[in-house]
């Protein structure tokens, strides 16, 4: 049984901050337990992914696509796109110009592993090239005061500001977070940076759950987790319901929630107990999965859902 494995040759290998922070909040107790939690938290980290990846795309795509429609290809540069400041000295002109500096270093480094002697100078980077290669900051850092109309002035003026004439094409639904198009850009711009930060503790193998004085076990810490799948769903949502929607259907939330859950930790940990079967039900199971398919899953549809059978371990 794998629970009866030696787990003594693995466990060193995890760093000691690391195996402190699952023993402190989730309490193992044998070997195995361990090493569970830890695995776990890597398919529950890997679930998360594609629902920040697909946050960061609709955000940059979202504001890009309204501001390229206003402004034209390259839009940052354009005279017409007024800013409260100098738009040179805003932070996500410098996103804009990082993201520009990256492709010329990249392209460096790519001729010097091509061994080109004399590369020349950088190409001329398209629009989409320069959009692509920005960061998730960039796209909350365009929310800000700076790119918004001043309040009680000419509302001729508001033409030349981003913000708030194409906030609602930005953010279709933006309504679910405040009536108010200056409330929701303020609060969307807070839950943003809340979500680019647990990103980044995602894409930095940090513990994935909320560390607070009311987080003192597993229930606890996975409600911490469960609550941000909540909230990128919540801000997808805000700026397309069809992409929420799609993401929906194709069952990406629902496997998020599905895997970081105590049910699904249990498995890891050896704490759930599985359910056993009659002869009857082993016969009808024996149809669906074939033992010369173990490496894949097995679908079937009942109720009008799709559903995935493959081996735990």
């Amino acid at each position: 049984m794998p629970q009866n494995a030696n787990y003594a040759p693995i466990l060193p290998l995890i760093t000691t901050p690391r195996l402190n922070h699952f023993i402190t909040t989730f309490r193992p107790i044998q070997d195995c337990e361990i090493y569970g939690v830890y695995i776990w938290t890597q398919h529950a980290a890997s679930s998360i992914y594609p629902l920040l990846q697909n946050l960061e795309i609709t955000l940059r795509n979202s504001i890009d696509r309204e501001a390229t429609r206003r402004f034209g290809q390259k839009w940052w540069d354009n005279p017409g796109l007024q800013c409260r400041n100098r738009i040179q000295n805003t932070t996500f002109y410098s996103k804009i110009t990082q993201a520009i500096d990256k492709l010329n270093s990249d392209w460096v480094q790519e001729q010097r592993l091509k061994r080109v002697v004399n590369p020349g100078n950088p190409p001329v980077w398209s629009h989409d090239q320069i959009i692509a290669a920005t960061d998730f900051s960039a796209w909350h850092f365009i929310l800000k005061d700076e790119f918004a109309a001043p309040r009680g002035r000419n509302p001729g003026n508001h033409q030349h500001f981003l913000w708030p004439q194409s906030f609602g094409r930005c953010f279709k639904n933006y309504a679910t977070f405040s009536r108010s198009s200056g409330d929701a850009r303020q609060k969307l711009q807070n839950r943003l940076i809340e979500l680019r930060k647990y990103r980044n503790r995602l894409f930095h193998h940090q513990p994935i759950w909320v560390k607070a004085p009311n987080v003192t076990d597993a229930a606890t810490a996975i409600d911490t987790i469960r609550v941000k799948i909540k909230r990128i769903e919540q801000a997808i949502n805000a700026i397309d319901p069809d992409v929420e929607n799609i993401m929906a259907i194709t069952g990406l939330f629902s496997h998020a929630l599905r895997i970081c859950s105590l049910q699904e930790l249990g498995i890891y940990t050896f704490s759930r107990v599985p359910r056993r079967l009659t002869r009857r039900q082993k016969r009808s199971l024996r149809k669906v999965i074939s033992a010369r398919s173990q490496e894949l899953s097995q679908t079937f549809e009942y109720g009008e859902k799709l559903y995935r059978l493959h081996p735990a371990r």
